[in-house]
């Protein structure tokens, strides 16, 4: 999948690395969504400005980046990729563990960052994809509940049988124009004080 004109924020403490890096993301066909030299300064903006893919430098000044990935996505989901001038395992191992999506060791060339960059931003939308499926299956279970529990209290409360209870249920939604859900809630909340 080609994932052209995507929003990179660049944060690289080496303004002459970084701008190799703005350079070299332009030539792969997106944009600057921003730059920083300061892992503090990065967190904010990245969350002000939310990029599609962050580049973040490991060795800055009061966050390293891996740390800056970790800080962005307790707010919102970015994808990073994260650049470093040496070879360490236990940045290897915490990058891993902080669900960075590539680790490349500079001098990086277009290629490896147009990779690197695509490849973030498409695996990372296929985890929001999935995890926006399993919020509306878990959403979808939680209204079934609510729907068999106000269901059960028609039955209760007015003899209805399951066919009937459920058939109120649905005239009530289309004539108010509201979700089964939301009038199965509004029931059961009414019903608490009966």
């Amino acid at each position: 999948m080609k994932n052209t004109g995507l929003q990179i924020y660049i944060a690289e403490d080496d303004p002459l690395v970084r701008m190799g890096f703005e350079a070299q993301v332009r030539l792969c066909g997106h944009k600057i969504a921003g730059t920083s030299g300061n892992g503090a300064d990065a967190i904010q903006e990245i969350i002000r400005l939310k990029p599609d893919v962050m580049i973040l430098d490991i060795d800055m000044p009061e966050y390293d980046g891996i740390t800056v990935a970790e800080k962005v996505n307790k707010v919102i989901s970015v994808p990073a990729v994260i650049v470093t001038g040496y070879r360490s395992e236990e940045y290897a191992d915490r990058a891993s563990r902080a669900g960075i999506y590539a680790y490349l060791q500079k001098p990086i060339d277009e290629y490896e960052l147009r990779l690197a960059i695509n490849i973030a931003h498409t695996q990372h939308m296929k985890q929001e994809s999935i995890r926006k499926e399993k919020m509306q299956a878990e959403q979808k279970l939680k209204d079934r509940v609510l729907i068999e529990r106000a269901k059960g209290f028609l039955m209760d409360q007015f003899g209805l049988s399951d066919d009937q209870a459920m058939k109120a249920l649905q005239k009530r939604s289309e004539n108010s124009n509201t979700r089964m859900a939301e009038v199965a809630r509004d029931i059961l909340d009414k019903g608490k004080h009966l």
